[in-house]
């Protein structure tokens, strides 16, 4: 699986933490249909709000983000990463002095409309072990029937877990082992069982 296809399902994950959203909030008692528009209108807006947010602390990053979205050097150390919460605020979670971190963010994104979560591991060190994982999936020198290679279902870094998930079609001692022993024994790294996706 190609980078790209990595970092895709991560935009698609962001997009469908915000649809779940809709979904939850929308479902509520019976409501007229002025307040049912006015309830779309005000969810539509937040939604905008928290794309605007997220637009705006990766471009103080670097102008040219979206190009360089899987360049581990992209993202500062204080960075963990941000997501959507059930509630649809927009989360940046941060390492090291939470207050320290909440009045610089407050200074680049221009608001306190944000919520800030302490975490242990930088982005940047996330994406190190993706570039890690992608190095070894891109090796032409791997014979194709290595334990990993074999039951390879996926790897994305969950921001919310605030770790890198390694998915497995068969989670052993053996591949495991080739794994840390070939790819990386980094302690961000968690697997799960998963299937490999289907292509169309």
């Amino acid at each position: 699986m190609k980078k790209s296809a990595y970092y895709l399902i991560i935009s698609l994950f962001l997009i469908g933490l915000v649809a779940c959203n809709q979904q939850s909030n929308n479902k509520k008692s019976v409501q007229s249909p002025e307040e049912y528009s006015e309830d779309i209108n005000s969810t539509s807006a937040k939604n905008i709000d928290v794309m605007a947010l997220h637009d705006k602390l990766m471009s103080s990053f670097s102008d040219d983000w979206i190009e360089r979205e899987s360049d581990p050097e992209l993202y500062p150390e204080y960075y963990g990463g941000s997501f959507v919460d059930n509630n649809g605020n927009f989360v940046i979670a941060v390492t090291g002095n939470v207050d320290k971190n909440r009045e610089y963010l407050i200074n680049i994104l221009e608001t306190d409309n944000f919520k800030i979560e302490t975490v242990r591991y930088s982005y940047r060190q996330m994406m190190r072990v993706m570039d890690d994982i992608d190095s070894f999936l891109t090796n032409s020198n791997i014979a194709e029937n290595h334990p990993v290679l074999e039951r390879f279902a996926g790897a994305y870094p969950d921001v919310m877990d605030n770790r890198v998930k390694v998915l497995l079609t068969e989670i052993n001692d053996e591949v495991i082992s080739s794994f840390k022993k070939d790819i990386t024994n980094s302690p961000l790294i968690v697997f799960e069982q998963g299937e490999i996706p289907e292509m169309y």
